[in-house]
């Protein structure tokens, strides 16, 4: 026993539950990406097995506390950041154990006094007799459920056997069975019809549409039987036509009317038809291709003579249905869903509220007016609820989570969990101040490093000077564009300046928007040597000029096949017939009938050709560009041509005909006109548009930062003196000659010049923006460049090889960001995100990327040298090794401390924004496995098996594919909520997998040597 105990809390058993608890997440967000949550919650997050590796972490910990002294004087800042992580675990065990969430949803003027569970339940009964278990159905496990009754004398077994998600109700004739409608449907906010199964009773509701079958009360439509047949009532007119020859017929509101089948009705944009209509049937289960927020259990009932499966229907979160299945003298009661739990209050809607963006269907936030009710101890308190503002009583906390479609009704977010998150926050607390504590700490590891490189003065550090450089020539224009007129700089350049209301309803200069579009049509900045501006004003005023370049995006290779192209642009008149038929219309429309998770790529890129073709044609209409204010409104400003009839006389035909004007001018080089027409429109918009427009610093600041394009203007000169830098001291290594001490100034006088430039473009996003600029793909990775560059500048101000190698990372990073699936427009926020703490979250856990790709880049530059290594340079790489190595680990633990803080600070932000401070979320729990896996490199010099430069440096490359993966793999390829940040990203470009082979083959090229430079030391020995 006691060498067990020696075993499970040695150092090696602490390296193997790093690894292994590392590995069952990750398969686990595979599991849910291809299976779902509860596959993943069943198999592995849920299971006792999981919760054992976490018990022994635990044991492990606490045994390594007292074992290592870590909470003696002298290591009491590392030992107590150790403490943190227990007081986490418990504080885990207390939330899964103890206590619960669900959700509440009021309708306005309504009251809830209960919750429904997010734990789902299934229940089983006959008579006084009954089972319930909590269960997590998927189609991976559906053999959650079974009990045992006793029926008349028999047993009867009940049990789970089958999972339908997305389960569609199909009606089947039977002689015991009820009256069933197989009714399909569409609604304006839907595409494509739609199933339901009405049995006697049921009622389907939508906003200004509701259904009912044998129901009392108001409906638009009633169903009702007489004499086995069905007829229906109409609350106003109905239009009935036939399938075939589309002949239609007006029924009177009111009447009385057989219902035909398979004959369509309509009622304002809602349309409905009866497929079938039986007498007496029963329900199977089929699964749906669309979604159908059904699911359905398949139980089979054995009462020993014979075993029938019956579909037992429900859905997460939702209040479960009671089936009563005859058995014996009784009847069978199964049921599926959510369970109900009474609150000792009740909560009543006043009002919900939901703001949108300035001529946008985007929310940008929504709150609930409500009325907090106890009586029994006599409490009524008014009370709003928003988006990071709660409602705590007795224990529970209320969150704005959703809301229904027709905005009167609330859903509301409901946890239970007071000592949980307590005792959490305060593990947080510790981990955070031991974490900072340990760096100042002159007798933790960190500072034992840092003291280990003063020591290592390198005497040759730096050699001899490169001359040379590297030619960014511009791309030759292609001939085709010298057919279209240019248009006076003045135009172009005062166009740019008026506001506009972008899509999403962002209130910006029309630079911004020029650009958005050239970059969405193109995947350029600019076009045919003109800018974003001069291009789209050409495109208005010589369209079919336009209409005959290629220019429009065709990014994959099949498509441009399909369509006789060699390149991969296509002109606007190559995609339409000489009968003006748009060539790929039938394509289009199948791709977008397919739902979008079953569009393979080609089909994708005909939705994206299509949008750009879209696209094209408003800028040559002009609709695009919606300039003209509504008097002091929020809602939609209008574009050139509109009709506006608010307005009335010359501002009415400024709307109506201004626009025409600015174009003839343009079209006759009639420069002075054009201006005084884009004088007129900047007058109307500060005339209307009052208080809306953003003030003139933030519009001059935006115009700049467009003109400037700070960061694709930098990454280029980041990769030319980062590999000058790097290439120059790898050379040194073989020279052995001093770099000049001007030019080692030189190098590092550009690259922060670089730096400053960087910098300043993030603050200037942040002040056009009026917000973090890390909130979607674009900016984060913006700023992964520059945590990596601020810090190769903080570890590497001695060592010129850490410098270049932070450059030509970054460099690397902002070239990555201006890929064509990456997005840089400046959008507004979803409320979701409007909160304090992810500008901390996000700012501290992407600042830890930076750090841990400086660790992956000085790991793949120590193995470059080991590469390199031989007996007339050893003395002086081996130098360089011990010094990068020493930075490495430094970067690491920083890197580190960063990201476990950040991680979890998400949860503070999850927790006061939608109440739950860990879901088992793909993002989050790809930062905990990152954690593991850096925790694991870190401690790797403790275990004497794993120790050592090479296996240190071999780690810290490798484990950054953890990294990639918490950032890429997850916010393009996995699902999960963290999919706030736009953009594209299907397939993988064959340059990664190339770039992977090229890695692989050095570090297996470094193993080998360095295996034979240590057999030859020994035999030296």
């Amino acid at each position: 026993m006691k060498k067990i105990y020696q075993f499970i809390t040695s150092l090696p058993f602490m390296a193997f539950l790093f690894l292994t608890l590392a590995f069952s997440m990750a398969i686990a967000t595979f599991v849910e990406s291809s299976y779902g949550t509860p596959a993943a919650r069943s198999l592995i997050y849920n299971t006792r097995w999981f919760e054992a590796l976490w018990a022994l972490f635990a044991l492990n910990l606490l045994n390594n506390l007292f074992r290592y002294r870590l909470l003696t004087k002298r290591r009491f800042t590392i030992g107590l950041f150790h403490v943190a992580f227990l007081v986490m675990l418990l504080g885990a065990a207390v939330t899964r154990w103890l206590s619960y969430e669900g959700t509440m949803h009021i309708r306005e003027n309504d009251s809830s006094d209960y919750i429904l569970s997010t734990n789902d339940y299934f229940y089983a009964g006959w008579g006084d007799q009954k089972e319930v278990e909590g269960v997590r159905f998927s189609e991976l496990t559906p053999r959650q459920f079974s009990a045992k009754f006793e029926v008349d004398g028999r047993d009867v077994k009940v049990k789970s056997v089958g999972y339908i998600s997305h389960a569609e109700r199909k009606p089947v004739p039977a002689a015991n069975g009820e009256p069933v409608i197989d009714f399909v449907f569409a609604t304006p906010s839907q595409q494509g019809m739609q199933s339901f199964a009405f049995a006697t009773g049921d009622v389907l509701e939508y906003p200004g549409f509701n259904v009912g079958f044998e129901t009392s009360g108001k409906y638009e439509i009633r169903f009702f039987m007489q004499d086995d047949e069905l007829f229906m009532v109409s609350s106003s007119a109905l239009e009935e036509s036939t399938m075939s020859s589309g002949e239609t017929t007006e029924l009177p509101a009111g009447d009385t009317i057989p219902v035909k089948k398979m004959f369509l009705y309509s009622k304002d944009n809602f349309r409905f038809l009866i497929r079938d209509f039986y007498p007496s049937a029963t329900f199977t289960a089929v699964k749906s291709d669309a979604e159908t927020y059904e699911d359905a259990v398949m139980v089979e009932i054995d009462d020993g003579i014979r075993k029938k499966t019956i579909p037992v229907f429900g859905y997460s979160g939702v209040a479960a249905d009671t089936l009563d299945v005859p058995l014996g003298t009784g009847n069978l009661k199964l049921a599926y869903g959510a369970e109900k739990i009474t609150l000792p209050f009740r909560i009543h809607l006043k009002d919900f509220q939901l703001e949108r963006y300035p001529g946008s269907e985007s929310p940008s936030s929504y709150a609930s007016e409500v009325t907090l009710i106890d009586e029994d101890e006599g409490v009524e308190r008014n009370v709003r609820i928003f988006m990071n503002n709660t409602l705590i009583y007795k224990g529970y906390k209320f969150f704005q989570s959703s809301y229904d479609q027709d905005e009167k009704g609330t859903v509301l977010s409901v946890n239970h969990d007071f000592w949980g998150t307590w005792i959490s926050y305060i593990s947080y607390v510790l981990l955070a101040l031991g974490f900072v504590l340990s760096l100042i700490n002159k007798n933790s590891y960190f500072r034992f490093l840092a003291g280990k490189l003063k020591q290592s003065s390198v005497k040759a550090a730096t050699v001899i000077l490169l001359v040379g450089g590297f030619a960014f020539g511009a791309q030759a224009q292609s001939s085709v564009g010298t057919s279209i007129p240019d248009i006076d700089d003045e135009v172009p350049a005062r166009f740019s300046e008026l506001w506009v209301q972008g899509i999403d309803g962002r209130i910006e200069p029309i630079s911004t928007l020029s650009s958005e579009i050239v970059r969405k049509v193109s995947r350029k900045s600019s076009l045919y040597g003109k800018s974003p501006d001069e291009v789209v004003l050409s495109m208005m005023t010589y369209p079919d000029i336009w209409q005959r370049l290629p220019f429009v995006r065709v990014a994959e290779k099949s498509l441009a096949r399909e369509l006789g192209i060699s390149g991969n642009t296509i002109s606007i008149q190559q995609l339409f017939d000489e009968q003006g038929n748009y060539k790929i219309a039938q394509q289009v429309q199948a791709a977008f009938n397919k739902p979008a998770a079953f569009r393979n790529k080609l089909e994708k890129e005909y939705i994206y050709l299509d949008e750009r073709v879209s696209i094209c044609f408003m800028v040559f209409r002009g609709s695009l560009f919606t300039i003209f204010p509504r008097e002091n409104s929020e809602d939609s400003w209008y574009s050139p041509g509109e009709e506006a009839q608010e307005y009335s006389g010359g501002d009415s035909i400024f709307i109506k005909n201004g626009f025409n004007l600015l174009l003839q001018s343009l079209s006759q080089q009639n420069t002075t006109d054009a201006l005084e027409v884009l004088n007129a429109v900047d007058n109307f918009q500060l005339k209307y548009g009052g208080d809306l427009l953003p003030g003139e610093s933030k519009r001059n600041a935006e115009l700049l930062y467009n003109k400037v394009n700070p960061f694709k203007r930098i990454f280029p000169y980041y990769l030319l003196f980062g590999f000058l830098l790097l290439f120059v001291l790898f050379v040194n290594i073989f020279r052995q000659k001093p770099l000049p001490g001007l030019l080692k100034k030189g190098f590092y006088g550009a690259i922060i010049i670089l730096f400053v430039v960087h910098t300043a473009g993030i603050i200037i996003r942040w002040y056009i923006s009026g917000r973090a600029p890390w909130s979607n793909g674009y900016e984060s990775v913006i700023y992964v460049a520059w945590t990596v560059m601020l810090a190769g500048l903080l570890l590497g101000r001695k060592y010129p090889m850490v410098v270049g190698t932070a450059a030509f990372l970054s460099g690397i990073a902002l070239f990555v960001a201006h890929l064509s699936w990456m997005n840089p427009e400046i959008t507004p926020l979803v409320p979701v995100l409007k909160s304090y703490w992810l500008t901390i979250h996000v700012s501290i856990i992407t600042a830890s990327y930076g750090f841990l790709g400086l660790s992956a880049f000085l790991g793949i530059l120590v193995l470059i040298l080991i590469v390199l290594r031989r007996n007339t340079n050893e003395n002086k790489v081996n130098r360089f090794i011990e010094q990068l190595t020493t930075i490495n680990e430094m970067s690491a633990t920083v890197g580190l401390y960063f990201l476990t803080i950040g991680t979890f600070l998400g949860g503070v932000w999850a927790n006061e924004s939608w109440g739950r401070y860990w879901g088992w979320d793909p993002k989050e729990t790809w930062s905990l496995i990152t954690v593991m896996i850096y925790s694991f490199i870190v401690h790797m010099r403790l275990i004497p098996s794993l120790k050592g430069v090479f296996n240190y440096n071999f780690a810290s490359v490798l484990g950054f594919a953890s990294v990639l993966m918490t950032y890429f793999g997850v916010n393009y390829y996995l699902a999960g909520l963290h999919s706030y940040g736009k953009g594209v990203a299907d397939g993988v470009n064959p340059a990664v997998p190339v770039s992977f082979a090229m890695l692989a083959g050095l570090m297996i090229w470094a193993y080998i040597k360095d295996l034979k430079y240590e057999k030859a030391k020994e035999q030296e020995v």
